[in-house]
């Protein structure tokens, strides 16, 4: 699965994420200007994202907040750096970058070898992949316990191959996530796969005792998080990963995966 993930425009909308267009369009972001990448010190960095949560998104004060959000500015504010936003579709974040329209893409964007032909990525932030979600009383604990049973599934999402591939009883499709994870409250299946951090993020925002999610889980699609910048600007990238070292080894790393609704299966050394 190349892509980040599956559903992301439902859950802004489904979570209720007022999402400010704070920096959105125009090309004079001026991602170059304080970045790095031209031997100055780097006093500014402006991040391209498409302002999606749980991952990178400015709220209603216009303030970057996120998984991916939080963690650069823990990283900027030890460095000194101002951030500033430059949001798009998440389809054209390399483009920007590479465009200077921005400085680096802060926005859950997976590690993939075709990505890396076009920019570098940092050190791995994270990872995440698909989140495997039962009713409450299930004591289904890993993905083979799903063999022959009633799966969900987002229309249209790649998590379709995954309950295919475990000889279901049967596969129920739903045309969001707050379906799907209605299903599951009203058994109507026996489990969803679905966006792991989406899911996880919802039920942070939403408790709801009648679902979880299975954890510790191996992901059928894995996913390796990283920021990415452009290739020439290697400056930067050693800014961005000797910053993401200080925080890993801070309490703050877990602080901040933990708040979104992810956990130590998350977190990555």
């Amino acid at each position: 699965m190349n892509s980040r993930r599956a559903m992301t425009s439902f859950a802004a909308g489904a979570l209720g994420i007022a999402l400010t267009l704070t920096a959105c369009g125009g090309g004079d972001s001026g991602g170059s200007e304080g970045g790095g990448g031209d031997g100055e010190a780097i006093e500014k960095i402006t991040i391209a994202t498409s302002n999606d949560a749980p991952f990178s998104f400015t709220d209603d004060a216009g303030d970057l907040q996120g998984i991916d959000g939080e963690m650069i500015n823990w990283i900027a504010d030890k460095k000194g750096w101002e951030v500033e936003v430059f949001v798009s579709e998440f389809a054209t974040l390399i483009p920007a970058i590479k465009a200077g329209k921005a400085d680096a893409v802060v926005d859950a964007m997976y590690i993939t070898d075709v990505r890396k032909e076009e920019v570098n990525f940092t050190d791995t932030w994270y990872q995440q992949g698909e989140g495997m979600v039962v009713p409450g009383d299930s004591t289904m604990t890993n993905r083979d316990d799903a063999k022959g049973t009633v799966i969900g599934v987002q229309t249209g999402t790649t998590f379709i191959e995954l309950a295919e591939s475990l000889e279901p009883k049967e596969i129920k499709y739903f045309d969001s996530q707050a379906a799907l994870l209605k299903a599951v409250e009203n058994k109507q299946v026996d489990v969803v796969f679905t966006d792991a951090a989406v899911v996880a993020y919802s039920l942070v925002q939403n408790p709801n005792d009648a679902i979880k999610i299975v954890d510790p889980y191996e992901p059928y699609f894995p996913g390796l998080i990283g920021a990415a910048v452009p290739k020439e600007n290697t400056e930067l990238l050693d800014e961005l990963n000797s910053g993401l070292a200080e925080l890993k080894a801070s309490p703050d790393y877990m602080e901040i995966l933990t708040k979104y609704g992810l956990t130590e299966s998350n977190a990555v050394d």
